[in-house]
C-alpha cells in the first residue's frame, strides 16, 4: 500500500538530519569531541547485564541439539535465548507509518557506530539504556549482533567476522523485515567487551532505523527492506590505525592481537 507523502514528513526530516550529519566526516574520527547537548558516553552501547558464554560453537552436534525452530526461524543455540523468547513478535507501540530503514555498510574500524552514536547525541535525542541505541526517532542496530559464533567460537571455526559463514542472515533479513512491518524482535547480542553472546534484546518499532555493520547491502533481503544505504570508504591505512587504537581501549584486545586478526581477515575485505 502506498503511503501518503505527509505520513512520510516526520521519518524523512529525520532521514534528512542523518544524511546531512553524515556529510560531517570529522564525526567518523575517533579523537572528535562528542558534539551536542549529550555527552558521547551517554550513547554508548552498554554491555549485557550476564555476560557468560554459551560455549556452543557453530556447527558442532552439541550446538545443533540446542538449536531451535519457532514460526519458521532457526534459533541457533550460540545467540543464547531464553526458552520464552521468539524472534518476531507483536510490537507494543504502533507506528502511523513504516519505518525508514537505512543501511550503513563499512569495513571494521570505519567508524560507524562511532559516527551513529554521535548523530544521536547530536540531534539531542533521549536514548534508552542498554545494548542498543534507541532514540525518541531513530534507533541504531549493529549488525555484529548477527555474528552465529561468540569470539572464541570463531577462533575454533578458523574464521573472521567478515566471513560470511559467521554471520545469521537468515535471522537478519527476517528481523529488518519484521521491523520494517512494524513489528517488534528479539534481536541477538554480541558482546564485544567480553566477546561473548548476551540474550537477545527487545527491539520496538522506531519512526528511522539505521542497520550499520559489515554486510547491510550483502544479504538480499535485508537489502530489500532498506529505503537508502550508504558505504563508507575510509583507506586502508587510516581504517586500521583507528581499529588499532579502537580495539585496544574499548575491547581490551592487544595490538598484536589486532593486527592478527586484520591480517587474517585481509582476503575476504576483497569480497565485499
Amino acid at each position: 500500500m502506498a503511503r501518503s507523502r505527509a505520513s512520510l514528513l516526520p521519518a524523512a526530516a529525520a532521514a534528512a538530519t542523518l544524511l546531512g550529519l553524515l556529510g560531517q566526516l570529522t564525526f567518523l574520527a575517533p579523537s572528535t569531541p562528542s558534539l551536542g547537548r549529550r555527552s558521547h558516553s551517554s550513547v554508548v552501547r552498554n554491555s549485557g547485564g550476564d555476560s557468560v558464554p554459551t560455549g556452543l560453537v557453530y556447527p558442532s552436534p552439541e550446538e545443533k541439539v540446542k538449536t531451535r525452530e519457532a514460526d519458521g526461524i532457526t534459533l541457533f543455540s550460540t545467540h543464547a535465548w531464553k526458552d520464552d523468547m521468539t524472534a518476531i513478535l507483536p510490537a507494543t507501540k504502533k507506528l502511523d507509518h513504516a519505518p525508514v530503514m537505512i543501511g550503513v555498510a563499512a569495513d571494521s574500524g570505519c567508524g560507524k557506530s562511532t559516527f551513529l552514536r554521535r548523530v544521536l547525541g547530536a540531534l539531542g535525542t533521549d536514548v534508552k539504556p542498554g545494548h542498543t541505541a534507541i532514540g525518541d526517532m531513530l534507533t541504531v542496530i549493529c549488525l555484529d549482533d548477527y555474528h552465529i559464533n561468540d569470539r572464541a567460537g570463531r577462533k575454533a571455526t578458523g574464521q573472521s567476522a567478515l566471513d560470511a559463514r559467521e554471520n545469521d542472515f537468515a535471522l537478519m533479513g527476517a528481523q529488518i523485515e519484521a521491523l520494517k512491518q512494524g513489528k517488534a524482535v528479539y534481536k541477538p547480542i554480541y558482546n564485544h567487551d567480553t566477546g561473548f553472546k548476551d540474550p537477545p534484546e527487545l527491539i520496538e518499532p522506531n519512526k528511522v532505523f539505521v542497520v550499520e555493520g559489515l554486510h547491510p547491502i550483502y544479504d538480499t533481503k535485508a537489502r530489500s527492506q532498506l529505503d537508502m544505504s550508504l558505504y563508507i570508504d575510509i583507506v586502508n591505512e587510516v581504517k586500521f590505525a583507528w581499529k588499532v587504537k579502537r580495539d585496544v581501549a574499548e575491547r581490551g584486545w592487544t595490538e598484536e592481537q589486532v593486527q592478527a586478526e586484520i591480517l587474517r581477515s585481509v582476503p575476504l575485505r576483497f569480497l565485499f
